[in-house]
């Protein structure tokens, strides 16, 4: 049985753990893609992947030898069959997720596979996809990825999924609507 992991970003180390273990759950499901759920209050892209030695040029051309950028990652999950729901902040959105929105925008042009939701509510963090969930404090941003000192779950027990999955859509409705 696959048990919770915990990682602290409180270094260097832990934080290239936490964006292998987030660049590791996301290229799984260009392979196997399903549903995709993001929530945080602010979204910013940041480079996720090193590929400087090209171990992932295989799955893009374009990334060849060089830093893959978040937003690259999630459009190549929507252009192989993701959806993917975004729920971030709506007080005052910041440049830097107004940035990364309008970039999946006018990047997918489909709102059956992209839908941002904006909440004035939202404090809570995590991202699910069909076999893992990813909760913390960590945003989905540079700051929470490189600079901040965070928490982060991997979860990796299908109850523990479906429950985080039933939770946001009874909170933010679901890909249907």
């Amino acid at each position: 049985m696959t048990k919770t992991r915990q990682f602290w970003l409180t270094n260097e180390t832990g934080r290239r753990k936490a964006r292998e273990v987030l660049s590791s759950q996301l290229i799984s499901m260009i392979f196997s893609p399903g549903d995709l759920w993001l929530a945080s209050p602010w979204a910013t892209d940041f480079d996720l992947i090193d590929n400087r030695a090209g171990n992932w040029n295989s799955l893009d051309i374009g990334w060849s030898f060089r830093f893959i950028k978040f937003s690259e990652v999630l459009i190549k999950l929507l252009e192989n069959g993701c959806r993917l729901r975004m729920i971030t902040l709506d007080q005052n959105m910041d440049q830097y997720t107004k940035f990364l929105v309008n970039h999946l925008h006018d990047t997918i042009q489909n709102p059956e596979i992209f839908q941002h939701i904006l909440t004035d509510k939202i404090h809570l963090k995590g991202i699910i996809g069909p076999n893992f969930y990813l909760a913390g404090s960590m945003n989905s941003t540079y700051s929470g990825a490189y600079v901040k000192e965070e928490q982060l779950e991997l979860k990796p027990l299908q109850g523990e999924i479906i429950e985080a999955r039933l939770n946001y859509e009874q909170t933010y409705g679901d890909f249907s609507e």
